[in-house]
């Protein structure tokens, strides 16, 4: 699980339901910087629905927390079929706030698909987590 903390605007990176993490452009040397904003508030409620909780910060700021249940994200083993060694699930978040209806910062913690693998004879491979976001130091005025 990887969790992270960021104000908005970023730059080159994705934040959607099913996906996150830096972009193509990201990886890039010295690539010009792509904004990244999110949807109004009204969006989060047609497309994912009624947060799990809501927070109100003031009259003009709230903040959404969608949780999440992932599964397999404790350490297993195996032959053929991986064995869990300990409960293989953990609780992720998705905690976006509003002032009005602009999304001003994030925080969430989802699984990254990292991975490290022990091979008989000394073999490892492991897949490297997702990074996460950093605030772009574009002025943005409304």
């Amino acid at each position: 699980m990887t969790e992270c903390e960021s104000s908005l605007p970023i730059c080159d990176y994705n934040y959607t339901k099913e996906n996150w993490g830096p972009t193509e452009n990201a990886k890039l040397k010295n690539p010009p910087k792509i904004l990244n904003t999110l949807p109004p508030k009204e969006y989060f409620l047609a497309e994912w629905g009624e947060p799990s909780e809501t927070i109100t910060v003031s009259e003009e700021e709230v903040t959404f927390v969608y949780k999440t249940v992932d599964i397999w994200c404790g350490v297993g083993v195996g032959y053929v079929f991986p064995v869990p060694l300990m409960a293989p699930t953990c609780e992720g978040f998705d905690r976006i706030t509003f002032k009005g209806s602009k999304a001003t910062h994030i925080h969430f913690k989802r699984r990254d698909a990292t991975f490290l693998l022990l091979v008989f004879g000394g073999g490892v491979a492991a897949e490297k987590g997702k990074s996460c976001p950093i605030p772009c130091d574009i002025d943005i005025r409304e």
